[in-house]
């Protein structure tokens, strides 16, 4: 006597599948960018085939636009948890900087998908590179904002320009990571991210 297969289980296995392959290409792409990653490695490392993968994306730049989306949603996320529950605006932004600080520390962490693919990516491939500026540009704005209100709050006669103090975060972040690249010093980029915290306490005078 057979038995009928659940029908949840071919879906689970497409959805697999697909995460495995977005899971996959992550880690070749942080490794050795977007443009040296086959679709032919991705499918090897995600043990699918190659008709598995144009069965859920079109092309290896439609994947890119989704695996760039999902990491930044991921570390919205990650940005939320950390903030969560804090009312003052910038205590929210210490805790953004403790959380970059704590990700250096963590050996997983083999840097930003973004900021890998827009150094690649940014002349060739300009959907992808719309991803990554709209991604840089939602998180610059945020903590900009934060650091907005918290000038308000705390230093409103001061003469400086709180808002671009979040594309500053960002590009001593990214430029760091660039650094960490290079010569695999955590301790550098923790070192810089410090000396940010440092210089907003000394803006904000607390």
């Amino acid at each position: 006597m057979s038995l009928e297969k659940p029908k949840s289980l071919p879906e689970a296995s497409e959805t697999s599948a697909r995460t495995r392959l977005l899971d996959a290409a992550e880690g070749l792409m942080l490794s050795v960018g977007y443009v040296d990653t086959s679709v032919e490695e991705m499918c090897e490392a995600a043990g699918v085939t190659k008709g598995s993968f144009f069965h859920h994306f079109k092309s290896k730049e439609q994947l890119g636009k989704v695996l760039l989306e999902r990491f930044a949603d991921r570390q919205q996320g990650r940005f939320e948890s950390a903030a969560s529950g804090i009312e003052d605006p910038l205590q929210r932004v210490y805790a953004l900087i403790d959380l970059a600080i704590q990700g250096t520390r963590d050996p997983a962490m083999k840097g930003c998908l973004v900021g890998t693919l827009a150094q690649e990516i940014s002349e060739s491939h300009p959907e992808l590179r719309e991803v990554c500026k709209c991604t840089f540009d939602g998180f610059a704005s945020r903590i900009g904002a934060d650091l907005l209100a918290a000038k308000e709050r705390y230093a409103p006669r001061a003469d400086f320009d709180a808002a671009s103090l979040g594309a500053c975060f960002l590009s001593i972040a990214q430029g760091s990571m660039l650094i960490l690249r290079t010569n695999g010093d955590r301790g550098a980029m923790a070192r810089n991210l410090e000396h940010f915290r440092r210089y907003i306490a000394s803006l904000y005078g607390r």
